[in-house]
C-alpha cells in the first residue's frame, strides 16, 4: 500500500546569452554544454522510460530565458555547429588514442555519445522544447515557469510594479511556448518574501517551490514541517525542500556525486592537449575551454587521476539510485506513522547538476525512477499539482522570508561585492514605471522603444549577474552585461523623452536582445 509521495523537481535555468555580434562567444557555450550534458540526456532518459512503460512523474521548471534560447534560430544553428565540431573531435581522438586500448574505448564512447545526442536533437526537429512539450502533454512531466529573467524578487520589493512585471512576463512567455498556463512557479533562488504571494495569486500561480526554512519557520508553525505544503494567506501553496534527500545529493561529505568512480569534472582535453591539435575546437582567441571530453574519474583527493570506467560508473549510478529510493521508502514509512494525511517529500535540484557537474546524474535519475516503479516501494512519484488535486486541504501559514542561498537569506545577491547593482536598477525601475504611466497612447516607434526599454531593464535584473560577481567567476562579463543593459535603457529613456529616436539603432538592439517578443511595457502599470 502506498503511504506517501516523492516529487522530483529540476530547476532548468541559464541566463539569456545571445551574441550574434561576436564571432565566437565563449559564454554561448554555457548553453551548448547544458544541452549536450543535461537536457538531451534527460530527454533520452524520459524517452527510455516511456519505451519501457515505466510509470513516472517528474517536474521541471524551464525559465523564460532558457526557453527563449532553446527556441532561438541563431542559437540552434550555433549549437548544431558546436555539436558537429564535437563529433569531429571525437573522430580525431579515435585516431590519436588507437594505441591505448582504455583511452580508445573512452574515445569510442564519446564518439557514439555525441552522435546519439545529434540523432535525438534531429528527432525533435532541432528544437528540444518539442520534446519537453511532448512529455508535458503526455502527463509524465509537468513543466513550470519562473520569473521573466530570474530576478531575485525580494530585492525588487521597493518597486512592487517590477515584481509584478517579472512574474506576469514569465507566465506569458510560458504560455507563448507551451500553449497553456503554468500551474507552478520556481521562485528564483527559492527566494520568498511576504509581498510575493498576492502577485503570484494575481497571475493564477497555484504553487511555488520554497527553501525548507520558508516552511519550517512559517507562522503559525506548520503541523507537518516540509512533509506537506502550506498555503499562504492568498491561497498560493508552498512546497518546502526536504533536507534529508537534499543532503544525499548536495553534501560535500556524503553526496553521491563525489563517488571516486564518477567522472572527474576538472580534467578535460581542452586544457591538456597541444594547441595546434585542440585549438580549432575551443575558442578562436586561443582561450582554453572545456570540450566535454574527459578521460578521468574522480579517483580521490589526488592529482594522480585514474582513467574513467564507464561501466563501473553506471553500476554505481544504479546503486545510488536504488539507495535513494530505499531511503525515500523508509522516510515515507516513518512520516506516515505520525501524519493524518499523505506525506510528500519535495526534492528540488538544479537540472545542471545532473549531467554537467555530475556526469552520471541522468543515469541516477533513470535508476531512481525505475526503482520507484517497483512494487516494494511505499511511495509514488507525483507532481506538486497532482498532490494538491489529491490533497486539497492545506494548512494556512505565512512562509518565512528566505532563499536556498548561503545562510538561507539574500546575502549572496546583495553584499559588498555587488550591492552597487541595486542602486542603478532601482533608479531605472522608477523611470520605467513613470514611462509606463506617461505614454498611454504611444505611436508605433515609441511603443517599440518602450518595449525594448522594458526588455533591457528585465535583462539587467537577472540574479545571475550578482551571483557571478559574488562568486568571483566571470566577473567582467557579468558587470558588462549589467552596464550594457542599463546603458541601453537610459539611452532609450533619453531618446523618447527628447523625441529623438534612432530607429536604426533601435532595430539593431531589438535583433540582439530579442527575448519576450510579445512584451507590453504597460505591464508596469496594468
Amino acid at each position: 500500500m502506498k503511504k506517501g509521495y516523492v516529487s522530483i523537481i529540476l530547476h532548468s535555468h541559464m541566463p539569456f546569452i545571445r551574441h550574434p555580434e561576436v564571432k565566437d562567444s565563449m559564454e554561448e557555450r554555457w548553453l551548448f554544454e547544458a544541452i549536450n550534458e543535461c537536457y538531451i540526456p534527460l530527454i533520452n532518459v524520459y524517452d527510455g522510460l516511456l519505451r519501457d512503460k515505466i510509470n513516472f512523474k517528474i517536474t521541471m521548471s524551464i525559465t523564460p530565458p532558457l526557453m527563449a534560447m532553446l527556441e532561438d534560430e541563431y542559437l540552434n544553428e550555433k549549437y548544431l555547429e558546436y555539436l558537429n565540431k564535437s563529433i569531429e573531435l571525437t573522430e580525431k581522438e579515435l585516431v590519436r588514442t588507437k594505441y591505448s586500448k582504455e583511452l580508445n574505448e573512452l574515445a569510442k564512447f564519446y564518439n557514439e555519445r555525441f552522435i546519439n545526442i545529434k540523432n535525438i536533437y534531429e528527432k525533435y526537429e532541432c528544437r528540444i522544447m518539442n520534446a519537453f512539450k511532448k512529455f508535458d502533454k503526455l502527463g509524465c512531466l509537468e513543466v513550470i515557469t519562473c520569473s521573466a529573467t530570474h530576478a531575485l524578487l525580494p530585492l525588487l520589493a521597493i518597486n512592487p510594479e517590477t515584481i509584478k512585471a517579472q512574474v506576469a512576463t514569465g507566465v506569458q512567455s510560458y504560455i507563448d511556448v507551451m500553449g497553456h498556463s503554468p500551474n507552478g512557479m520556481w521562485l528564483p533562488e527559492c527566494a520568498y518574501t511576504y509581498s510575493l504571494d498576492s502577485m503570484l495569486k494575481e497571475c493564477n500561480i497555484k504553487y511555488f517551490i520554497a527553501e525548507s526554512n520558508a516552511v519550517i519557520y512559517a507562522s503559525p508553525r506548520p503541523l507537518y514541517g516540509t512533509s506537506a505544503p502550506i498555503a499562504t494567506p492568498n491561497g498560493v501553496c508552498a512546497f518546502g525542500r526536504d533536507m534529508d534527500s537534499s543532503y544525499q545529493v548536495w553534501s560535500d561529505f556524503i553526496g553521491y556525486p563525489g563517488d571516486p568512480n564518477y567522472r572527474e569534472f576538472y580534467r578535460d582535453i581542452g586544457y591538456e592537449l597541444p594547441m595546434d591539435y585542440i585549438g580549432h575546437y575551443i575558442n578562436n582567441s586561443g582561450i582554453r575551454l572545456d570540450t566535454g571530453i574527459k578521460y578521468y574519474k574522480i579517483t580521490g583527493k589526488t592529482e594522480n587521476k585514474k582513467l574513467y570506467n564507464r561501466e563501473k560508473a553506471i553500476e554505481k549510478a544504479r546503486e545510488h539510485g536504488a539507495h535513494f529510493a530505499s531511503c525515500r521508502h523508509e522516510q515515507i514509512g516513518a512520516l506516515s506513522e505520525h501524519m493524518d494525511k499523505m506525506p510528500i517529500i519535495t526534492c528540488p535540484y538544479d537540472t545542471e547538476l545532473f549531467g554537467h557537474w555530475w556526469f552520471e546524474g541522468p543515469d541516477f535519475i533513470d535508476a531512481f525512477i525505475r526503482k520507484s516503479d517497483e512494487e516494494w516501494t511505499c511511495y509514488e512519484l507525483i507532481t506538486p499539482e497532482e498532490y494538491l488535486n489529491n490533497n486539497p486541504m492545506v494548512q494556512c501559514s505565512s512562509p518565512n522570508p528566505s532563499s536556498w542561498g548561503e545562510n538561507g537569506d539574500f546575502s549572496v545577491w546583495i553584499n559588498p561585492s555587488n550591492q552597487w547593482i541595486y542602486r542603478d536598477l532601482h533608479k531605472c525601475e522608477e523611470i520605467m514605471i513613470r514611462l509606463a504611466k506617461t505614454y498611454k497612447n504611444p505611436n508605433e516607434i515609441q511603443n517599440r522603444v518602450l518595449n525594448q526599454a522594458a526588455r533591457e531593464l528585465m535583462l539587467a535584473e537577472s540574479s545571475d549577474w550578482s551571483f557571478i560577481i559574488k562568486n568571483n567567476t566571470t566577473v567582467n562579463y557579468a558587470i558588462k552585461r549589467i552596464n550594457t543593459h542599463l546603458e541601453r535603457f537610459n539611452m532609450f529613456y533619453e531618446e523618447i523623452t527628447k523625441n529623438n529616436i534612432n530607429i536604426k539603432n533601435l532595430t539593431k538592439i531589438e535583433a540582439l536582445d530579442n527575448i519576450f517578443k510579445g512584451i507590453n511595457y504597460k505591464i508596469y502599470i496594468d
